[in-house]
């Protein structure tokens, strides 16, 4: 069960009956507050199943919105089955799997040893980078409806390119997710970035 403080404020009315933009803006912030502390708490009570839904629903919507603004997409029909691979492969696989990545990463990298984002920035860029992008493209596209060679010949296609931009993209954003970002929040500052970084990925393929 929640905590008291982990409980939302009760609401009051107010006196007048009209609050203008001051009283407005406090219930944004109210509903901001509320939207925060149930992240939190489900963070805490069913992290990976919490960080496997964000990245499955940030993911396909990243596809969704390639969809919409690449050339070939605009005026067509939208592929809900490319949106369902993304958001299947990210939830199942990537959310799950960077939870415990990075908890590797804090015990075999400990925080206080010297350098610790640069080594932990490399880890992830030179040996978890290049395994799972593999696996991504091929994953979605069997999931895509693609044959096993067809799969393969688009990983050919792409993967080089695709590996090269996201050195050049995540190189910088994991340094500050290593460095300066909680652990329990790396997942979802992650998953930020590849909204931009899915909707790369969707009209790359």
């Amino acid at each position: 069960m929640a905590s008291n403080k982990d409980q939302p404020p009760a609401g009051g009315g107010s006196s007048g009956g009209s609050r203008g933009r001051g009283g407005n803006r406090r219930d944004d912030e109210n509903a901001l507050e509320k939207a925060l502390t149930v992240y939190r708490f489900a963070l805490r009570t069913n992290p990976v199943l919490v960080k496997g839904v964000t990245s499955g629903v940030i993911s396909a919507l990243g596809n969704l919105v390639a969809q919409c603004v690449s050339p070939q997409g605009r005026g067509g029909t939208i592929a809900w089955r490319n949106i369902a691979a993304f958001g299947l492969f990210n939830g199942t696989v990537t959310g799950p799997l960077t939870h415990y990545f990075y908890h590797m990463l804090e015990g075999t990298v400990p925080r206080n040893m010297k350098y610790s984002s640069v080594y932990r920035v490399a880890v992830d860029r030179l040996v978890f980078a290049p395994p799972y992008l593999l696996a991504f493209f091929f994953a979605v596209a069997l999931m895509e409806g693609l044959t096993v060679s067809q799969a393969a010949s688009r990983v050919r296609a792409v993967f080089w390119t695709a590996l090269k931009m996201n050195w050049k993209i995540w190189t910088v954003a994991q340094y500050v997710n290593f460095a300066y970002v909680p652990q329990q929040y790396r997942v979802l500052f992650a998953n930020l970035i590849s909204f931009l970084w899915n909707i790369y990925l969707a009209m790359t393929r």
